[in-house]
């Protein structure tokens, strides 16, 4: 069967006339939708100036001493000796590595007791200077 080439007329894909369009009138955006891409805006500003959420994650991980009084010997020392008072004997530890570790501990106790004691000493020193002179006549 054969499909024989049919007559398309020529207008059939041509307008024939076009009616022009007043532009109307462009209607104002409402107060609501200015608020709102005011809102969006001040949000990416805001999001730039953060760090991504990765790095705000880690950082509430990390641990913070807002105490200055966290780093002083003295507290060392407190750490040191609950940590062999009571973590030490706790452990479930072969007796060599507990050995080991409580000459360890005691060791660095020895260090930061003297350490504390000499300046205990260089405050002390001063101090009794400034009352021997003050004390002269």
């Amino acid at each position: 069967m054969k499909i024989t080439d049919r007559l398309v007329p020529r207008d059939r894909y041509h307008v024939t006339g076009i009616d022009p369009v007043k532009p109307g009138v462009v209607e104002q955006p409402s107060q609501q939708d200015d608020t709102f891409t005011q809102a969006v805006s001040e949000a990416r500003q805001r999001g730039s100036n953060r760090p991504a959420w990765t790095e705000r994650l880690e950082a509430l991980a990390r641990p913070e001493a807002s105490d200055p009084a966290s780093y002083t010997n003295f507290r060392s020392i407190e750490l040191l000796q609950h940590v062999a008072d009571s973590v030490l004997p706790s452990l479930d530890v072969d007796d060599e590595i507990m050995a080991l570790a409580e000459e360890v501990i005691g060791e660095e106790l020895d260090w930061r007791q003297a350490w504390e004691g000499r300046m205990s000493e260089a405050v002390a020193l001063p101090l009794d200077n400034i009352a021997d002179q003050e004390s002269v006549p």
